[in-house]
């Protein structure tokens, strides 16, 4: 009776222990193990509603005071440590030309002071600014009738002088130190863009603006970043790929570049298979070993599915331009991920695209039936949609506010072992004595497992699952846990399909 007692218990745990989870190997977090160090933060891109910002803006003077302070409170909880700015000249100062076709610039106008209110919020809260222009004025956007002449392109002196006058007295004379990165065109890889491609006249005038930086003093406060271009573009008028771009860049132009700088907008099925990191990771590969940082002034995820298409043509306010899964859970999942895949590959940073429908419109036209729905609400949701609710925070404003606030600038993010965990990855960021570790599970099945950690640390965990999500009475985001005791371990069980941070970083 004895032994068959004996062997009951032995069947029962073999049982327990081959049915037991797959995941109890424990990942390890080494502060010595270094991805990047200085890390620079994420953000968002905010430009100036050139549509609604002054009584002269096509729609006038919409974004009143209380829309800005919406903003500002907003981000206040953000706490975005990266900001690019986009305008153009002719949007904000350039204001005519003399007789001799040299351009007159003003920069006491109400467009300048509404730029002045971005960068004011971000010069009182230490953000890094990447400040730029759309392309050469009057080639792209707005174009005016009979002044596509006045610039002959990215690589005239004349508008490099002016933008050197802007960064001068947005600079000097005004003090926004906070602008460290100059962006001359925006995707000048692309077809879109006032360049077409013409790898020459960017490089030409990319090299003639950070000259003139280093000749005019202003090489202590800020330096050009490039390329600017959409990796996954390839342009069949210009002699390089997207990713070629960056190498030519690297190759050609490191020493008048401040910082490496791409755009990509990618899948659901390229953040889940992988090929979102690998593609990037090579895109960084020249960068890198120049020892310069790299960043994404802009990171969406697009689709080109039927469904979004159909959407599109459904809501009578959305440009084709448009990304509606912006409106749905599923987007926080995709930006977050995304986002732990940079930090996890070396990007210094990641700007969203971007912070609010109410700042762009198809062709920037002005058509407030075409607005560019990617953001995180519709500041003027009441005004052109008659529908206040969409000025709320939508859902992935709750993942990617954590991706900002939790992970400082000046962050290490640190490399763990590969993840052997379906569907899940993660990525860890330290700051002192603080450590913050951000997750995803794209997967169907609820995960557990256990990660080392370098000391005895208390941590608070937020949770974005579909249909729950903690908020605070301004409707922030709220951690679900506090005073979590991990003793140099913490046993991490995440969802399906959700994303979770555990941070000992306390507001």
């Amino acid at each position: 009776m004895r032994i068959i007692q004996l062997l009951s218990l032995l069947t029962c745990l073999l049982s327990q222990y081959a049915c037991s989870p797959k995941n109890e190997a424990i990942i390890t977090i080494n502060p010595n193990n270094e991805i990047s160090n200085n890390f620079i933060g994420n953000g968002v891109q905010w430009d100036a509603y050139p549509h609604a910002s002054t009584e002269n803006s096509d729609w006038g003077k919409l974004m009143t005071e209380d829309k800005w302070q919406m903003n500002y409170e907003r981000l206040d909880y953000m706490q975005p440590k990266l900001l690019r700015v986009v305008y153009q000249a002719n949007w904000r100062y350039l204001v005519g030309f003399d007789k001799a076709n040299n351009p007159i610039v003003n920069f006491d106008t109400p467009e300048v002071e509404a730029l002045e209110k971005i960068l004011s919020y971000a010069q009182k809260n230490n953000m890094t600014v990447l400040l730029g222009e759309w392309g050469t004025p009057f080639h792209v956007h707005d174009v005016a009738e009979n002044l596509g002449d006045k610039f002959s392109g990215a690589n005239d002196p004349k508008w490099i002088d002016i933008i050197i006058e802007s960064l001068q007295y947005f600079i000097i004379d005004k003090g926004y130190t906070c602008i460290k990165y100059y962006n001359l065109v925006n995707e000048p890889n692309g077809t879109w863009a006032s360049t077409n491609g013409n790898f020459k006249e960017w490089s030409e005038g990319a090299q003639l603006l950070a000259s003139k930086i280093r000749e005019t003093g202003l090489a202590e406060y800020v330096s050009v970043a490039g390329p600017d271009a959409v990796t996954l573009h390839d342009n069949p008028d210009s002699e390089y790929t997207g990713i070629e771009w960056v190498d030519e860049c690297a190759k050609q132009l490191d020493a008048d570049m401040g910082i490496y700088e791409v755009h990509d907008y990618t899948s659901t099925e390229s953040l889940q298979n992988g090929e979102f990191a690998k593609f990037n990771s090579r895109a960084a590969k020249y960068p890198l070993e120049k020892g310069k940082q790299i960043i994404f002034g802009e990171l969406g995820c697009h689709t080109g599915k039927p469904e979004n298409k159909a959407r599109i043509e459904q809501d009578p306010h959305a440009g084709i331009d448009s990304q509606m899964d912006i409106f749905d859970y599923s987007y926080g999942i995709d930006m977050a991920d995304a986002a732990i895949q940079a930090m996890n590959i070396g990007y210094s940073g990641t700007a969203a695209w971007a912070l609010d429908d109410a700042m762009h419109t198809d062709g920037d036209l002005g058509d407030k039936n075409k607005l560019k729905r990617w953001g995180m609400w519709n500041s003027l949701g009441t005004e052109l949609c008659n529908n206040p609710q969409e000025e709320e925070m939508r859902p992935w404003f709750y993942t990617w506010s954590l991706m900002c606030r939790y992970f400082p600038v000046g962050s290490s993010i640190l490399k763990t072992e590969e993840l052997d965990i379906d569907g899940v990855r993660l990525t860890a960021g330290i700051s002192g004595d603080d450590l913050s570790i951000a997750l995803v599970n794209t997967s169907e099945t609820e995960q557990t497992f256990s990660i080392a950690i370098p000391n005895n640390t208390t941590f608070q965990r937020f949770l974005y699952i579909d249909g729950e999500r903690s908020l605070d009475e301004d409707g922030f985001p709220k951690a679900i846990e506090t005073n979590i005791k991990a003793n140099k371990q913490i046993t991490i069980q995440i969802p399906a399909n959700s994303f979770v941070l555990y941070t000992s970083l306390d507001f």
